[in-house]
């Protein structure tokens, strides 16, 4: 499930025109709304730094995003690791 979660948030992030890595960890449900919320790089009629500053605004979301989901997975994994050791 995760891996297809993955592949959703890279393709919808291409279709806007912004770098799919940027968003493939980039929290599921939350990271899909923030997406469907931030206007595209790609729409038509936009001029080069216009175009330029939305795909740079929204790359910088999703990395974000992304840091926060590995971090809080991170966070949980050394949780469960300290619990299963001192039990």
């Amino acid at each position: 499930m995760m891996v297809v979660v993955m592949v959703v948030m890279g393709v919808l992030a291409y279709q806007r025109g912004f770098n799919p890595f940027a968003w493939i960890l980039a929290g599921g449900c939350l990271g899909v709304l923030v997406l469907m919320f931030l206007p595209s790089a790609r729409e038509a009629g936009l001029d080069a730094e216009t175009r330029d500053a939305r795909r740079r605004r929204g790359n910088l979301f999703g990395a974000g995003l992304t840091a926060v989901a590995l971090t809080l997975a991170t966070a949980v994994f050394v949780v469960e690791i300290v619990d299963i050791l001192s039990a």
